[in-house]
This record gives C-alpha cells, structure tokens and sequence, in this order.
C-alpha cells in the first residue's frame, strides 16, 4: 500500500441538524451518510473515507447530541461521545445563522468532560469549529455570532462555510491538513466508507421514509434488510420498515398502499444507481411496540 504524506482521522460531532453528514458527504465525494431535516437521522457512527495522492481523511460521521428520550436517544449520544476518542482532530459543526442553544453547548461540555476543550497549550487533539450556514447568517450578526460560538467552543481553527453553496470547502480542507499527521493510508484509495451495501440500502430507504412522514413517525422508524440477492443482472432486496404502532403502520403504507409505492419507488431508483444494475425491492412495514426503549432489539437493529 502506497505511504502517503497524511493520513488521519476526524470526529464530526454536533446537535442534530447541523449538517454534519451533509459536510462528510459533500468531502468524501460519496454518500455515506443519510441526509434529512429530520434530528437524529445518522444513528451510527459512520466513517467516510477521502483520498487523494497526498493525503487521506477518514471522516467519523456521529449521531446528533440531544436530550435523550428513551433508551435509543442515549445509545445515539454515547456513540457519538465514544467517537471522538483516538482521533487526530474534532470537528465539532454548528448553524452560525444562529445564536448558541443549549444543545450546542451541551456538544461543547461533553467535549469538556472528555477533556478535549483543555487550554490550547495543553490541548492534544485539536479543535476546528465549522461554522455552517453562513448563507444565512445576516451581515449584522456575523461578529456576534462568531464570537459567541467561539466562547463556547475554544477552537484551534474556525471555518466559516456554505455547504448548500459548496463555498469555503477548499479552506477547510487546508485547514485539516494543517493538523493531520504524516501517517500511510488507512484504507484502500477506491473505499469510501466502512458500511456494508446492506446497511446502506437500509438507510436510504429510511432516509425515503423520513422525507415523506412528519411529527412522532421519522423518530419511530427503523429498516434493516432481511434478505440480499445478488444476482448477475439484478439484485433482490427484501427489507423492514419498522414502526412501533398501528398507527404508524398506516401512514407509512399511505391509502392503498401509495405512501409505500412511493418510498420503495424512491429507494429503488437510488440504490439501483449505487449498485449500478436493477434493483428489485419489496418492501414490508412491521410493528414492534416501544422497539426504542428494547435492549435487545436495539442490539438486533446494530444500534447497541
């Protein structure tokens, strides 16, 4: 395997809907992540995996930090306080259109706790604050919300960037390499993410179910695929939407079954461009009371 001159690892963390799987996306080139307006959408630690001749990034992608509501929310926070360990450097991201929540300053004092916001002097991996959505920050609140932010947050470095525009990505991608060491690669250059197909047909049909539903539904959802045959022409996926009432059941199959034509159509035409041949998809929605407060189906869902 070629040394490169970098090679590194970086912990994207943050409260929900931030961009965070947008920005690892849009850097790796890939999707590897989900994306929706939805909070808790990435409920893994996922890794996307940038490489160029000179250097390599390996992104961990880390559910949203919140409030947690039951057993599966405090699953999501631990997998991202568990993320940003034996990491060159945390990316902690937030929307700068905005003054500080408290959840934002909830990520801040996990990262505190972990001991990552030391003194800069005694700081061992460094801090690099993306301040995202500066598209819609106004002019008239740029210094105070910049300066708020970094209060908060004590970084290294601060980047401020547009992903919906693509604007400054280059500037935080120099930034990085200021910061990663020189290390062989990691990874082979043609992987991308440490994801299995099946995880990841699994999470764009979920992400298909989550643009489609509203209030309590996209938070009781879950899919996972039971059966995977690839054929030499075509590949037969059988997959799970998992509710947890009746109720939910209903309005993910839609009257007459359309709101499920619609997601398996959706999902269907996505993954048949990912694995680049036809896909045949049968979709079934399962009800399973309370499956986010179970041990045991949170194991089985690969979320424990």
């Amino acid at each position: 395997m070629e040394t490169l001159h970098q090679a590194g690892v970086i912990a994207v963390v943050g409260k929900p809907n931030v961009g965070k799987s947008t920005l690892v996306n849009t850097l790796v080139g890939h999707k590897v992540s989900i994306v929706s307006d939805k909070a808790q959408t990435t409920r893994k630690r996922v890794l996307g995996i940038a490489t160029t001749p000179k250097w390599q990034m390996v992104f961990v992608d880390t559910p949203g930090i919140h409030k947690p509501l039951h057993k599966l929310g405090a699953t999501l926070n631990e997998a991202a306080r568990q993320s940003v360990f034996d990491v060159d450097v945390i990316l902690p991201v937030v929307d700068v259109s905005r003054m500080p929540a408290p959840e934002d300053k909830n990520v801040a004092e996990m990262l505190r706790a972990a001991g990552f916001l030391k003194p800069k002097g005694e700081r061992k991996t460094p801090v690099v604050l993306v301040l995202n959505k500066m598209d819609k920050l106004k002019a008239e609140d740029v210094q105070a919300h910049y300066a708020a932010y970094e209060e908060i947050f004590e970084p290294d470095e601060v980047v401020m960037m547009s992903l919906l525009r693509e604007r400054n990505i280059e500037i935080l991608i120099g930034t990085l390499l200021k910061h990663l060491p020189e290390n062989p690669q990691f990874y082979p250059e043609d992987e991308y993410t440490d994801q299995s197909m099946r995880f990841l047909a699994a999470e764009i049909i979920r992400e298909k179910v989550l643009h489609h539903t509203e209030k309590e539904v996209p938070h009781a959802v879950a899919t996972y695929v039971e059966e995977w045959d690839e054929q030499e022409r075509e590949t037969l996926i059988r997959a799970v939407i998992l509710v947890e009432r009746d109720g939910q059941k209903a309005i993910v199959i839609g009257k007459k079954g359309q709101m499920l034509r619609q997601i398996g159509t959706e999902a269907r035409l996505e993954l048949e461009d990912t694995l680049g041949q036809k896909v045949y998809l049968e979709l079934f929605v399962k009800v399973r009371d309370e499956w986010r407060q179970s041990p045991r189906l949170l194991r089985e869902l690969d979320y424990l």
